[in-house]
């Protein structure tokens, strides 16, 4: 090798250790944020992860025997039917704001984008209710009724009377008779949720129609 070509490979080695040493200083140098925590909004913060709270329920598939209202639900609940999803919630929501209440299942056919399809897919998840709360029978009062807070004892009502519940259905009713009978009376409301098919959102909807009485 010549002096000049043994000059040029030495320099060639030099330019790319330099270069080399340049980028390891740039990874290792601390990059200032673009917005520092400190400027960023509380209601901003909290309303990015309600967002995310919201979306992750909207997620959240169906219990097994779980059922939603649409005639009470709130989007976020309806959204989680099979093959609804935010779109069509949202469509529900508007519809029953519009039109009123849903009085027969063949009624959501007549919000854009539910077909007879997706009816018969989400028909077992949904439980239509009628006004609330429910009209008193006029031969006698039902035997779960606490007459003196007008809502229903959990360790009292008959099936029948724990499906007058907004989403509970006679699925669910039945479930929570044989839960009852089997374990016990219930100490309280967060019993139920040892029911399959009960879960937080459903038990925080009913929560406000039930009574205990021990």
């Amino acid at each position: 090798m010549s002096p000049e070509e043994r000059r040029t490979v030495v320099v060639t080695g030099m330019v790319l250790l330099l270069a080399s040493l340049i980028r390891v200083a740039s990874e290792l140098r601390p990059v200032s944020p673009i917005l520092p925590p400190a400027a960023v909004p509380e209601t901003l913060l909290e309303e990015t992860r309600s967002a995310l709270e919201r979306e992750d329920r909207m997620n959240t598939p169906l219990a097994p025997g779980e059922q939603v209202d649409p005639n009470r639900d709130p989007d976020v609940e309806l959204a989680r039917l099979p093959g609804i999803g935010p779109t069509l919630a949202a469509r529900i929501v508007s519809f029953r704001e519009e039109q009123g209440s849903f009085e027969r299942m063949s009624d959501l056919l007549r919000v854009s984008g539910i077909g007879p399809s997706t009816l018969e897919n989400i028909r077992p998840h949904v439980a239509l209710s009628g006004p609330w709360p429910p009209r008193p029978a006029r031969s006698r009062e039902p035997l779960g009724r606490d007459r003196s807070v007008g809502r229903i004892d959990l360790n009292r009502a008959s099936a029948s009377d724990l499906e007058s519940l907004p989403g509970i259905g006679p699925a669910l009713s039945a479930r929570i008779v044989e839960h009852r009978d089997r374990v016990g009376r219930f100490s309280s409301m967060e019993q139920l949720l040892d029911v399959p098919g009960i879960g937080p959102a459903t038990l925080e909807r009913i929560r406000p129609t039930l009574t205990i009485r021990r």
